[in-house]
């Protein structure tokens, strides 16, 4: 379902009286809070854990000679053009000449702040291909060591920050068939509004049961450790 969508679901489990709205915008009174209330439970779904599947996300980014750091959402050539960044899954980072294209793919370590810049920002530095990488205490910049010497890509994964709905079209991507939680999210607090205890009781045990089936499927499997040394 789609924002819209959501939203005239909404109205329809709350029993709302009136027409179905055919739009978001613009809305005024009633239509107007189960509009904000959908998007406020997309909101809090999407901040529900840390490490949603739905919420990971690819990136790439070419890096230059010369220049060893790139901010979150610099410009290419300076940065890594990334403006919903919330961390880095910091063990998909990989590295391949641009000319030669991933046939060149390495796998970048990633070493502590302290370290690296003991390490590769430590006197002059002679440009070479980067092997290792830093995320800066203050998380805005990448630092690549060594300092490159060629064109590279970098590529891998990170954790997006929580989007908002706008538009009638905007489509949730968690699993389609979970989209119903959304709702009963809003049912909730449509209920505490019009302390409507039946509405909200009937949103709180649906929406349990389908967060139960987002965690199975959204969250990361519980692994063994590797064996202690």
């Amino acid at each position: 379902m789609n924002y819209l969508q959501l939203v005239q679901q909404l109205r329809q489990e709350c029993g709302v009286s009136g027409n179905p709205p055919l739009t978001v915008a613009g809305q005024v009174g009633e239509i107007k809070r189960l509009v904000d209330w959908i998007n406020a439970a997309w909101l809090e779904i999407q901040g529900a854990n840390d490490d949603w599947g739905f919420m990971r996300e690819d990136f790439s980014f070419g890096i230059v000679p010369n220049v060893g750091d790139y901010t979150v959402a610099g410009a290419p050539g300076v940065g890594a053009g990334l403006t919903d960044l919330r961390y880095w899954h910091r063990d998909t980072f990989r590295i391949f000449d641009t000319a030669i294209g991933t046939d060149d793919e390495q796998f970048l370590v990633e070493f502590e702040y302290r370290v690296f810049r003991n390490t590769y920002r430590f006197q002059a530095q002679t440009p070479a291909r980067p092997v290792v990488f830093a995320v800066n205490p203050k998380g805005k910049a990448l630092l690549f060591g060594s300092i490159p010497d060629n064109n590279y890509t970098v590529v891998g994964e990170y954790q997006r920050i929580p989007r908002s709905f706008t538009d009638d079209n905007d489509t949730p991507d968690m699993p389609e068939h979970l989209h119903m939680m959304i709702v009963y999210k809003a049912m909730q607090y449509y209920g505490y509004y019009e302390a409507a205890s039946e509405v909200i009781n009937r949103g709180e045990r649906m929406y349990k049961a389908l967060m139960n089936q987002l965690d199975r499927e959204q969250l990361p499997r519980v692994t063994l450790g590797d064996p202690l040394a």
